[in-house]
């Protein structure tokens, strides 16, 4: 049995895995937050006690033993620790804004085509290196005495085992890791003023890192000398158990923001792939392209409040009568235009609109708008890789729903499935530490021993012929409104 561990931004997350990838037990729970000094921290200690006991209460009925366990997280959220292991600072989310202006003073000394050609990433004040230079301006005090970063799985694994380590494809996301060179940039810490002395010991994701120790046994149920391995990314953890490694399959993580990840050979190479985000994934000498949407079920979540709408299924229902052309166009830039496109300031619009034009109409517009805008980044990934992607697969609790999953395959042009396991990212750390325990002979044996398939949304001819044309107005729009 396979232990995958994830700490997401609401929740935290355990699956308990057969070999095979079926679910043995799961269980989640609510990560404990906190106001200190005006901004919302996780509060570290209590998510450790929670996530031990709920460990111990999910893998108690299972009597059975855990070979291997790993653990996956959000990327950029983490916290300072002094020499005796204590808390300096309290655990910062990873969404959190307030090294705004460090961000600003940083880009003014050095472009931002330079941070992505080193880190893969484009500089937003979210990544940690941010917020480092924030904790030492605003707490000298406190930055004098520490003696390591972690990030959220860091901790959990530290907590676990006593062993510190991070994991590279999370160093990534800290914006201080140089993803051609594999090591921390010594030009990005020169240029914040940081030296690599509080940065862990970086290792591979299914590096064997330390042991369950007696005091983690007995708070969490797992036998003592557990293997521990060191895990990964969420985002690139539920690729792996997507299968998501070359370049035909992709992964639409499907959530208020909606994710795209795609997966190639080779390390990766930021002058290569310029505008998708770019990083090593779990998989041994493999690398994962990342774009998306910043507001996707935001965006619907936006028109069914605005329109008082009771639920999800009303709005769905709304759209069902409008057939294509019929609605206005929308461009769903509520945040920006996210890589590979890179424009901060778009905005979101509809355009076209007649007076015919009622409340479904619009409704529709969202529903079209969303997945015209997600079609333009994975043509631009194939344009990239010189290579078609003839499926993509599909999570989150809104894919479920057969008649955007018709929709979003027409317009798309590509065939759709879902996968029968709901938490993908407990089971790809699970899978990146099958590896490393051997009982994988590698990642393309994990994969095929484990992913099961759920349902399956192909193409309606008529739809898609329909939709094309409408598509190549969409992206003649954002061109014109970008410009």
């Amino acid at each position: 049995m396979l232990l995958g561990i994830d700490i997401g931004t609401t929740h935290s997350k355990v699956g308990f895995y057969t070999h095979d990838g079926t679910v043995l037990g799961q269980g989640k729970l609510l990560n404990p937050k906190a106001k200190v000094q005006g901004f919302e921290h996780y509060l570290a200690e209590e998510l450790w006690q929670g996530l031990a006991m709920l460990i111990k209460d999910t893998l108690e009925p299972l009597k059975q033993n855990v070979d291997a366990l790993a653990i996956s997280s959000m990327g950029e959220t983490g916290l300072l620790l002094d020499k005796s292991g204590e808390m300096l600072y309290p655990m910062i989310p990873w969404n959190d804004f307030r090294a705004n202006a460090q961000c600003n003073a940083l880009l003014s000394k050095l472009p931002a085509e330079t941070w992505f050609k080193i880190t893969g990433l484009h500089p937003n004040p979210i990544h940690s290196i941010f917020k480092w230079v924030w904790l030492k301006e605003e707490f000298p005090e406190i930055w004098q005495n520490v003696n390591v970063w972690l990030s959220s799985a860091d901790f959990i694994r530290y907590k676990l085992c006593g062993e510190i380590h991070m994991e590279i494809s999370q160093a990534t996301r800290t914006m201080a890791y140089d993803v051609g060179q594999n090591l921390w940039s010594h030009e990005l810490l020169e240029l914040t003023g940081l030296s690599s002395h509080f940065l862990p010991e970086l290792v591979a994701a299914s590096d064997q890192v330390g042991e369950i120790s007696t005091e983690a046994a007995r708070l969490t149920g797992l036998a003592i000398g557990t293997p521990i391995y060191a895990g990964g990314h969420d985002h690139v953890c539920a690729s792996l158990a997507c299968g998501v490694v070359a370049a035909d399959i992709g992964l639409d993580s499907m959530g208020t923001a909606e994710g795209l990840t795609f997966g190639l050979a080779g390390r990766p190479n930021p002058s290569a792939f310029r505008g998708f985000g770019v990083g090593p994934h779990v998989v041994k000498d493999h690398s994962y392209l990342m774009g998306g949407l910043y507001s996707s079920g935001g965006t619907l979540a936006w028109f069914k409040e605005l329109f008082e709408l009771d639920s999800y299924e009303t709005l769905l229902q709304l759209i069902e009568p409008i057939g294509p052309a019929e609605a206005p166009f929308f461009i769903p830039h509520f945040f920006g235009a996210a890589p590979p496109f890179n424009k901060p300031d778009a905005k979101a619009a509809f355009l076209g609109v007649e007076p015919k034009h009622t409340k479904a109409h619009f409704a529709r517009a969202v529903y079209e708008g969303i997945v015209f805008e997600l079609k333009r980044h994975i043509e631009a990934f194939e344009t990239l890789s010189g290579s078609p992607l003839t499926l993509l697969r599909v999570v989150g609790s809104s894919s479920h729903n057969q008649i955007w999953m018709h929709l979003r395959s027409a317009i798309l042009g590509r065939r759709l499935e879902l996968t029968q396991n709901p938490d993908m990212v407990t089971l790809g750390a699970a899978l990146v530490a099958g590896i490393g325990a051997g009982i994988y002979q590698d990642a393309q044996d994990a994969i095929a021993r484990s992913y099961q398939q759920g349902a399956v949304f192909e193409p309606d001819p008529d739809l898609q012929i329909r939709y094309e044309p409408l598509y190549q107005t969409y992206k003649r729009l954002v061109t014109a409104l970008n410009n």
